[in-house]
């Protein structure tokens, strides 16, 4: 059975930040980043397991294609995965450590 996938807050947010910036980029790029996320989502639901583990409980999955500079960043419970941060790694990592905690 496939856990649901539950965004917090702030992943939900940035997620949405991205899409917006890569449309002001050039109109469909952010539709494009949506339906790469949705795609490695999908690699997560089927087996969570198989990525690397980057902390005691949290997990990291990479985006490829153009946007190879996002990761996703999740922890798997019992009946959903939670992903804490829809990650660019150009941005302060004192972020992510902050969040990850």
């Amino acid at each position: 059975m496939k856990r649901e996938i539950i965004f917090a807050s702030a992943a939900g947010l940035e997620f949405n930040e991205a899409i917006l910036w890569y449309d002001d980029q050039q109109p469909g790029l952010g539709d494009e980043f949506e339906g790469e996320v949705t795609r490695v989502l999908e690699e997560i639901q089927e087996d969570p397991e198989r990525f690397r583990l980057v902390g005691p409980t949290i997990r990291k999955a990479r985006l490829l294609r153009r946007f190879r500079r996002y990761s996703i960043f999740f922890n798997i419970q019992p009946d959903h995965i939670g992903v804490v941060s829809v990650f660019d790694v150009s941005r302060n990592p004192d972020e992510l450590r902050q969040r990850l905690k």
